[in-house]
């Protein structure tokens, strides 16, 4: 079977942020959110380029798990200020308004949710992509894929496209020292959901694997060191290359049952991303690898990087889903909808539309495991307990 791996180019260490002097080009709008832009890293990016003689503009209306709706905005941005670089500064959900929008900004007729692997595109006709994560997790810096809302139903989406792989990605941990400590535990999780995931995904392959290894490592190594000391810039950095090693592995390999579970989450009880896929991790791990014994001994080899050998695959799985909760105990990410704060009158009220919702998403289908309903439905009602998985 022909694959192919991409990958936008990466600059990363101190003073990446100078690549963007070797930029050709005229007009640049830069995509964030109000936050990132009141911390003053747009204006940042503005005015390096505004002194090599560019025409710049700042669109700062992402939010969080943005809408189509938010997302025809900064397309509509776009076409007005005629850019011919468009550069992403933010997290995970203003880099999915950057792709979607671009996307729109060069064929507005395409519908989001129909976008397919397989669709031919053309991007690039009018504009270019760069990435500046401001947060360590995402690692949609290195990948083609989004995360949209549908504005009617609430339902997150994901799809993916190979043209929208960014061309740039720009890790500077000058733009994330600032991270408060809650969102540096739940973009962490994500950057470890994103490796595990990859590396277990019926799409998995040789590149995505080794991408999947050495971000676990750094993961495990370096998130609490960078929950411990916030102004820790080697930490920082090292988290930086963890996350986006993370996105170019499930990026090309894609992800699976915790994502399913986890965009579900955010749909209807609108719990952060990272909190979600992080929770439902090690709940997958224990489900899969009982009926998987190909995804067993993949988890098994993923807990011998952090020295876990146990009498089999299956009990190596068991115990590397349990370092992988005190991991999350020691920074403090919950790992129960209990500890996240969900009230259980919300959880039942919206059990069905969470199975629904999970059914329904694209990562699915990845899954070392063929699920239902029923068990989906059984794993909602686990994770509420922080019970662990017995069937």
């Amino acid at each position: 079977m022909v694959w192919w791996f991409a990958v936008p180019k990466i600059v990363f260490g101190d003073d990446a942020l100078s690549e963007l002097e070797q930029l050709v080009g005229k007009r640049a709008l830069i995509i964030t959110d109000k936050v990132i832009n009141k911390l003053g890293l747009a204006e940042k990016v503005s005015d390096l380029l505004c002194n090599n003689q560019w025409a710049t503009a700042i669109w700062d209306g992402a939010v969080p798990d943005p809408k189509v709706s938010t997302v025809k905005e900064a397309a509509g941005a776009m076409k007005a200020f005629g850019a011919d670089w468009i550069i992403a500064v933010g997290g995970g959900s203003v880099m999915d308004t950057a792709k979607a929008a671009w996307v729109l900004y060069e064929k507005p007729d395409v519908e989001l949710e129909a976008l397919t692997p397989f669709d031919e595109l053309g991007l690039r006709a009018k504009a270019k992509l760069i990435c500046i994560p401001t947060t360590t997790g995402t690692g949609s810096e290195a990948t083609k894929a989004i995360v949209i809302r549908d504005d009617e139903t609430g339902r997150k989406f994901a799809t993916m496209n190979p043209e929208l792989t960014p061309d740039i990605a720009i890790l500077d941990p000058e733009f994330v020292v600032g991270l408060p400590k809650e969102l540096t535990a739940y973009t962490g999780m994500d950057a470890l959901t994103h490796a595990i995931e990859g590396y277990v995904s019926v799409w998995k392959n040789d590149f995505s694997d080794g991408s999947s290894l050495q971000a676990v490592k750094m993961v495990f190594e370096w998130l609490p060191k960078s929950i411990e000391d916030l102004t820790d810039l080697e930490a920082r950095e090292k988290m930086l290359v963890a996350a986006c090693l993370a996105g170019m592995s499930f990026g090309n390999s894609q992800a699976a049952l915790a994502h399913s579970l986890g965009h579900s989450m955010g749909s209807v009880l609108r719990t952060h991303h990272g909190l979600s896929v992080g929770m439902a991790l090690p709940y997958t791990i224990e489900f899969n690898c009982t009926e998987s014994e190909e995804a067993a001994a993949q988890y098994s080899e993923l807990a011998g990087l952090i020295g876990i050998r146990e009498k089999d695959d299956v009990a190596t799985s068991m115990k590397f889903a349990e370092a992988i909760r005190e991991l999350m105990v020691k920074i403090g990410s919950p790992t129960s909808f209990k500890e996240a704060g969900v009230k259980k009158k919300d959880f039942k009220a919206g059990l069905e539309k969470l199975v629904e919702f999970a059914m329904m998403d694209s990562s699915l289908t990845m899954n070392p495991r063929n699920t239902d309903s029923n068990e989906l439905r059984k794993l909602y009602k686990y994770m509420f307990d922080g019970k662990r998985i017995d069937f």
